[in-house]
């Protein structure tokens, strides 16, 4: 069994979970524990309070506020960072840093990080320590887009000629899925990123923009709509390529191709059409704990491939075009 030590207990790490009723693997508990060769040995949060409650309420045997101590109680072969946006770097850092003994593979949640210093910093504390960091960009975890991504390598849609898609909740917090999901699709870079409308959506930080971009190349228009989601949450994709439109909507509670098609007048039309993209509906997290799974067995980085920081370095790049916008 590989022991478990989540830092940050929150929402995802499954502060609100039922821990039992729920089959739904969403959270960090929920999934570590999905998959029979972990053991979530302990947990830690800044507040003693929150992380004995958790700890108690999800059946882990150890509970702290102090990571170091936690770290050397534990031992783990796995650290799941759980905890707020702009502490990520400052924990991950303190673990390659100070925790003895080291753990074989740190999870850390999206975003990475604030600033190409920090990104910088932690790819080199990874490399001297050897430890890998994977980050929780889960939709690289989902069959949805890595079929979408197959298919879209071998030209199934056609050529793409543009992308809208709309978001709530801050663009480093949530925007972050949106850019990472079409850099890992279609395997291009955006450039010229500029914000064309800020949301108010009550957030101080981390604001919420309405962003026009160019990707790749040929400079395919790419649009990400801002939405406040004080009123309702949306999360969609709206691909339209040269053969049709592949719509992706309601956290992909909805996946619909319309192909082109001529009607009798002669006008070029969309209709929707099957579309197979099997295991959409599968949990990206608990995929996710596959992959840690199956690195710990194998000890072969290979098995971490597209998920691992340096991938998602260029993802944060991307955010950062927008000067103004360091993601603190």
């Amino acid at each position: 069994m590989y022991k478990v030590l989540i830092v940050g207990c929150g929402k995802i790490a499954g502060y609100f979970s039922d821990f039992g009723e729920s089959k739904k693997d969403d959270n960090h508990v929920a999934a570590f524990r999905s998959n029979g060769k972990f053991e979530l040995s302990g947990c830690v949060d800044l507040d003693q309070e929150r992380a004995a409650e958790f700890s108690h309420r999800a059946g882990i045997p150890y509970s702290s506020d102090d990571l170091s101590k936690a770290i050397a109680k534990v031992r783990p072969d796995v650290i799941s960072v759980a905890t707020p946006d702009e502490t990520h770097f400052d924990v991950t850092l303190k673990i390659l840093e100070d925790s003895r003994p080291l753990p074989r593979i740190i999870f850390l949640e999206k975003p990475a990080c604030r600033d190409e210093n920090e990104l910088t910093t932690l790819l080199q504390r990874s490399a001297e320590a050897n430890i890998p960091i994977i980050i929780n960009q889960s939709r690289r975890f989902s069959p949805l887009y890595q079929n979408l991504r197959a298919s879209f390598r071998k030209e199934h849609f056609g050529r793409l000629l543009r992308i809208d898609t709309t978001y709530y909740d801050g663009w480093c917090h949530s925007g972050v899925h949106l850019v990472d999901i079409i850099r890992y699709v279609s395997g291009l870079e955006f450039g010229n990123l500029e914000v064309v409308e800020r949301i108010r959506d009550g957030r101080e930080r981390d604001f919420t923009y309405t962003v026009r971009g160019e990707l790749g190349a040929e400079k395919i228009s790419t649009w990400f709509h801002g939405w406040n989601g004080n009123y309702y949450q949306i999360f969609d994709l709206d691909f339209r390529f040269s053969m049709g439109r592949l719509r992706i909507s309601n956290f992909e509670e909805q996946v619909t191709w319309e192909e082109i098609y001529q009607n009798r007048s002669g006008e070029r039309i969309l209709r929707a059409q099957p579309i197979d993209l099997l295991g959409a509906n599968e949990s990206p997290l608990k995929n996710g704990v596959t992959a840690i799974r199956e690195y710990l067995d194998s000890n072969q980085s290979e098995v971490l491939e597209q998920c691992l920081l340096q991938e998602i370095g260029p993802t944060m790049r991307a955010l950062w075009q927008l000067a103004h916008e360091k993601c603190k």
